[in-house]
C-alpha cells in the first residue's frame, strides 16, 4: 500500500512525506484518540511500507489513550517491554536506586516517562534523568554507557521477542541550541542534531547499501545475543559513531590474535536472531543487529557454522552498518510538544541524541510492548 493508493476520502486519513527524511510519513490533521480499526489497519501498513509515522498535535492525549492507539496498531502485542516490575534489566536499575530516572505511569504501566527535571505528571511527583552524568552536560547523550550515540532497535533481548513497534510522544522539548556530533571514526563525518533529538535509520536502506558480497554474507549470518546483555555490558563504553561496544582490554587481545571465542549462550531464554530481518507483510530486508547486546556472531553457509570471535564480531557489525549511518541516510527529528511518533521497531535503528544544558527540561512517554512473534 503505496501513499498514491490510500483513499484519503474513504479513510480519513492524510499521508504526507517527511520533507527532508530518506523516509517516513508525517500523518496530517489527525486525532489519534478517534482511530477506528479501519483505519487503524491502513495506519499499520503505511508504517510497514514507510517505516515511521509522525503525528503532530496529540498533547490531548492521556496515557490510556496512548497505550490504546498503540494496541491497535500492535494487534498481537504481549507484555509492556520496559515494565519495571517484570524486565529483569528494568527491575536491576530500580533495585540499584533507579538512577536513569525512568517511571511507568501508576495507572498505566505501559506508558514509561522519560526525560530531565522534576515534574507533577499523571501521579508521578519525581525528577527525571536521576543521577545521569550524561544530564546536564551540553554535549552528554542519555545512552548507556555514555557518549554521544547508540545505534539500537528496542527490545529486551532476553526471554522476549522485540519490540514489533515503538511509539514516543513530547510533552515538553528542550529549548537549548543545536549541535553537531562528530563520529570520530576517521571519516570526517558529522550529524547535525537538535537538542533532546532522536535520530532514526532505516536497517533496508542499511542493507541495500552493503556491497553484494556483503549482502550474500549477512543473509548466512545469525546474532547470538547474551545473557541479560544490558547488565552484561553496563560498564562499557561506545564508540562515538554509536556502533559498537569500546572494550580496551579485550580489543588489544583481539589484535594481539587472542579474541574471545564466541560459544553458544547456555540458557534457554537467551536470543538468537538472524542478522538480517524480513518484513511479513512488504517482504523488504533489513539489516538488524543490535551491537550492545550482541554476544557473537555465527555464519552459517548450509555446509559449514563458524562462531566469529566477540570482538571480531564487533568490528564486522560496525563495518556493516557504518554506511547506513551516513548523515544524508539519517533523520533527525526536533522533538515538539504534542508530536507523537511510531514507527517499525523491526527495521529502524534509532538513538537519542543528547546535547542538553544543564537548566534544560525533556519529558518524553515511551510506550511499547514485547513482541509475539521472533524476527524472520
Amino acid at each position: 500500500m503505496t501513499l498514491e493508493s490510500v483513499n484519503t476520502s474513504l479513510t480519513g486519513l492524510d499521508f504526507t512525506p517527511l520533507e527532508g527524511s530518506p523516509f517516513g510519513v508525517e500523518v496530517e490533521g489527525f486525532d489519534c484518540v478517534k482511530v477506528t480499526s479501519g483505519q487503524a489497519d491502513v495506519i499499520r501498513r503505511v508504517l510497514h511500507e514507510n517505516q515511521l509515522l509522525v503525528f503532530r498535535d496529540q498533547g490531548h492525549l492521556v496515557p490510556q489513550e496512548e497505550v490504546e492507539f498503540y494496541r491497535k496498531i500492535d494487534t498481537g502485542a504481549t507484555t509492556v517491554w520496559r515494565d519495571q516490575t517484570q524486565n529483569p534489566w528494568e527491575v536491576y536499575k530500580v533495585e540499584q536506586g533507579n538512577h536513569a530516572g525512568t517511571y511507568q505511569v501508576p495507572d498505566e504501566p505501559g506508558v514509561l516517562v522519560l526525560g530531565k527535571g522534576d515534574i507533577d505528571h499523571f501521579g508521578l511527583r519525581v525528577k527525571l534523568g536521576g543521577a545521569r552524568a550524561a544530564y546536564g552536560e551540553d554535549n552528554g547523550s542519555q545512552v548507556l554507557g555514555g557518549g554521544s550515540l547508540q545505534w539500537h532497535i528496542d527490545g529486551a533481548f532476553y526471554d522476549h521477542e522485540p519490540c514489533m513497534y515503538t511509539q514516543m510522544r513530547c510533552i515538553e522539548a528542550p529549548k537549548s541550541s543545536a549541535h553537531w556530533i562528530d563520529y570520530d571514526d576517521g571519516s570526517g563525518a558529522k550529524l547535525y542534531c537538535y537538542s533532546g533529538s532522536t535520530a532514526f535509520v532505516s536497517g533496508r536502506r542499511a542493507f541495500r547499501l552493503l556491497s553484494a558480497d556483503q549482502q550474500a554474507r549477512s543473509l548466512h549470518m545469525k546474532v547470538h545475543y547474551r545473557v541479560h546483555p544490558f547488565k552484561a555490558t553496563f560498564r562499557l563504553g561506545n564508540s562515538k559513531n554509536g556502533l559498537r561496544i569500546v572494550d580496551p582490554e579485550a580489543e588489544k587481545k583481539f589484535l594481539d590474535g587472542q579474541d574471545d571465542p564466541g560459544l553458544p549462550v547456555q540458557d534457554r531464554a537467551a536470543k538468537v536472531h538472524p542478522l538480517v530481518w524480513t518484513c511479513p507483510v512488504t517482504e523488504k530486508k533489513a539489516l538488524m543487529p543490535h551491537p550492545r547486546c550482541m554476544n557473537h556472531l555465527e555464519e552459517d553457509d548450509g555446509h559449514i557454522s563458524i562462531h566469529l570471535g566477540v570482538v571480531e564480531s564487533r568490528f564486522l557489525i560496525e563495518e556493516f552498518m557504518r554506511p547506513g549511518i551516513n548523515p544524508e541516510h539519517v533523520y533527525v527529528h526536533a522533538w515538539h510538544p504534542g508530536d507523537l511518533i511510531i514507527w517499525d521497531n523491526r527495521s529502524i535503528w534509532h538513538s537519542a541524541t543528547g546535547g542538553l544544558a544543564p537548566n534544560d527540561r525533556r519529558i518524553q512517554h515511551l510506550t511499547a510492548f514485547n513482541g509475539a512473534v521472533s524476527p524472520q
